[in-house]
């Protein structure tokens, strides 16, 4: 077949190249299991910028705002009343008790008192609110996730504020407070705010959307994170620009009055239940609700920007087990259930009829996608930018980690584990290294799948054999995705899923919301996700294997060089990402075996050389000659791994050799690319039968996690993956 990789005439259309990879410094394991500086830095550094846009581009979309009529109103009462909170003489209208912070000399908690007693006389003005102002700064709300972090003051339901400890879940809106307005102040309300905002959308699957409010000695800003962006307004004076004060307070004591509360971010489709001691959620899926009966993976929602994607288990109306997954789509991509739709009708044309069916068996089975509606509307984010109110004004502000990095920050217990896999090592270096879109926003519609297939994913299964026979079936899925025209672009071990039912287990692939026909004509500006299992190729956005002296210039010649074909990825790159993710297995565990013995096995050593070839960020240069020297990576293997998985493992360098030979027959007449049938069928029987050389070494092989070992703090309960998997005898 003729590539279409391959450039064309000049009357045909040249193919875009395809979406950059970006680093999501969340999915690192500092991220998850260490304390809350690393967290901070994560995430600000997934962030990596904020959008400024006017007061009013953001404060319309809180909710109804006062008319003239009702700030008079409201003005005359707060003027009058008991409180008297305005007073209004011959200097002008000003707030009574409170004055210019910075001019104070009492403490901080001290000089904001009176801001209390200002926004819950505002909000009293509103009937039927359902929230009230506490001001708590020695407080820690209560959190699933360990989160020792806590604002100086916040919203509060008002059925809860009489709790001796607040949840995140109860707080709609938090608040951070500084005397001064110099860089320093301005910094460090930025960072904590942005952490509270993380932490109530990330926290708690009813909310979509979070505001927050700064104010630094007479200056006040408000914040909004959804999926799409986090945006802030320009700051407003607290004491000259009162009406748009009471108009903020008045509009976020309208937005709680509502019985959804869905304006201040919650989501009135999802609904939170007990069961004992755990929080389950009950979602609405079209006109089905699915109750929740644990997690499968909600590690995608620690990003501010993205997906936001959560897995669980879940049962239906009749008690039937399915998977639903919750994410955020950009508006413009098509669901995961279309995707995979078009992935079998594709097959479904160029598969013969057993093929077909095995294809079906291999692909995770989708029951029921739909977009979320909310008020007879699709919820999508919001954009600030949307109006003439900001007459072009707005900007984005890159987010300053310092003082974060300025020491380093501590690290849990790993024993001599490399800098280059750790975010405090490479954070500073990797900050603004990817180009990004400035001239918009990129927005996202809520979306829910639903799955008639719940299983275990590749990273939690213990069993070796049966970790390496769902390998295999990934890989099938993927050979039957090639020969049909498609590429998956995200295989991981985190979609290669192993289900097992009274037939026994098979290895089947989900996560096709990256899949792309391999002659698709569109593009997106950034694709995120894990480095771990990403093709070397794909990393740099560049063929690599080419010959050497490929699209030069002959000597002498006075000619013009044939166009560059743009980038995109091939069924080679799938490929890689499947001997990435086996390589995986081998380095990140052990067999129970070796752990338990605790003999001559250096763990530390093993450990140091995963982090050199797993570093979870761009532009390592280990990672890639992890990959490209066979005989180094052989001596490697031999060094650092247990017997018993070495000698399972022994095929890792000539499964490399494999793919690099590929690569290398693909790009022999660069620029012109030639991926055809025999190639795919080809690589695809080799690793096939790699995968299986392993699996019939692998009986009764037992893994223990590294980190186990090294007695780093693990994932706590309901943080980031499933619970420990059954051990599964080995299926057949």
């Amino acid at each position: 077949m003729v590539t279409p990789h391959t450039p064309r005439s000049q009357n045909s259309q040249i193919l875009p190249p395809d979406t950059v990879p970006f680093t999501r410094h969340t999915s690192q394991a500092d991220h998850r299991t260490g304390g809350l500086k690393l967290g901070r830095i994560a995430v600000l550094a997934d962030l990596g910028r904020y959008l400024q846009v006017p007061f009013d581009c953001l404060v319309k979309y809180v909710g109804t705002m006062p008319s003239q009529q009702d700030l008079q109103r409201i003005r005359n009462n707060l003027t009058n009343t008991e409180s008297k909170i305005l007073t209004d003489d011959e200097s002008g209208l000003r707030w009574t008790d409170f004055t210019p912070p910075a001019k104070s000399k009492g403490s901080e908690e001290n000089v904001f008192k009176p801001l209390g007693r200002i926004i819950s006389e505002i909000l009293a003005e509103v009937p039927d609110r359902g929230v009230s102002f506490l001001a708590n700064p020695n407080g820690t709300p209560l959190s699933r996730r360990n989160n020792t972090s806590r604002p100086d003051g916040y919203l509060v339901l008002s059925d809860k504020k009489t709790k001796s400890k607040m949840h995140w879940f109860d707080i709609p809106v938090p608040f951070e407070f500084k005397k001064e307005q110099d860089t320093e102040s301005l910094r460090d309300d930025e960072q904590k705010i942005i952490w509270s905002l993380h932490s109530i959308t990330r926290e708690d699957p009813c909310r979509r959307l979070a505001f927050g409010i700064t104010i630094e000695n007479t200056q006040l800003r408000l914040w909004l994170s959804n999926r799409a962006c986090l945006a802030v307004t320009e700051p407003i004076n607290f004491f000259e620009n009162i009406d748009d004060v009471i108009s903020l307070f008045y509009a976020l004591g309208s937005a709680s009055a509502s019985s959804t509360m869905n304006e201040l971010g919650w989501d009135p489709t999802v609904e939170r239940i007990r069961d004992g001691k755990e929080f389950q959620y009950k979602f609405t899926v079209g006109d089905e609700v699915f109750t929740t009966t644990r997690e499968l993976a909600t590690y995608g929602a620690d990003s501010m920007v993205g997906r936001g994607t959560r897995v669980y288990e879940a049962t239906d109306a009749r008690g039937k087990k399915v998977a639903i997954k919750d994410s955020w789509r950009e508006v413009g991509r098509q669901s995961e259930g279309e995707i995979l739709e078009n992935i079998l009708a594709s097959c479904a044309e160029k598969l013969q009829a057993e093929e077909l069916a095995d294809a079906k068996r291999h692909f995770v089975g989708v029951r029921l996608w739909k977009d979320v509606i909310i008020d007879n509307t699709p919820d999508v984010t919001l954009d600030p930018l949307v109006g003439e109110e900001h007459d072009r004004t707005w900007k984005w502000v890159s987010i300053d980690l310092q003082p974060i990095l300025s020491a380093r920050p501590h690290l849990p217990s790993a024993g001599d584990v490399p800098d280059s896999g750790r975010l405090s090592a490479f954070l500073p270096t990797q900050l603004g290294g990817i180009a990004r879109n400035d001239t918009g926003i990129s927005r996202r519609v809520h979306t829910r799948t639903v799955f008639h297939d719940v299983g275990v994913a590749v990273k939690d299964i213990t069993s070796l054999a049966d970790n390496l026979s769902c390998l295999s079936g990934g890989l099938k899925a993927l050979y039957y995705m090639h020969k049909a025209g498609w590429v998956h672009r995200d295989f991981s071990v985190g979609n290669a899923i192993w289900v097992v039912d009274d037939n026994g287990g098979i290895g089947k692939l989900g996560d096709f919301e990256y899949a792309k026909k391999i002659d698709s004509k569109t593009s997106h500006d950034i694709r995120t996700g894990t480095m771990h299992f990403m093709a070397v190729e794909v990393e740099r956005q560049t063929y690599i294997f080419r010959p050497p002296t490929s699209n030069i210039r002959p000597l002498g010649a006075d000619t013009d060089l044939p166009p560059a074909p743009p980038f995109r990825m091939n069924f080679l790159h799938d490929i890689e990402s499947v001997w990435w993710a086996f390589t995986w297995i081998f380095f990140y565990h052990t067999d129970t075996g070796t752990a338990d013995a605790n003999d001559s096995f250096d763990v530390h050593a093993q450990w140091k050389e995963f982090q050199l070839a797993f570093p979870g960020t761009v532009g390592h240069a280990s990672r890639e000659d992890f990959f490209l020297y066979n005989e180094a990576l052989q001596r490697t293997c031999d060094k650092a791994l247990s017997k018993a998985c070495c000698r399972a493992c022994e095929c890792i360098p000539h499964f490399a050799g494999v793919l690099q030979d590929g690569y290398q027959k693909a790009e022999a007449e660069y620029p012109l690319l030639a991926f055809d049938d025999t190639l795919l069928k080809d690589i695809h029987s080799q690793a096939a039968g790699y995968l299986d050389h392993a699996q019939q070494r692998a009986s009764g092989i037992e893994l223990c996690p590294l980190p186990n070992l090294l007695r780093q703090k693990r994932p706590r309960p309901g943080d980031e993956t499933s619970p420990p998997p059954k051990k599964n005898s080995r299926h057949s």
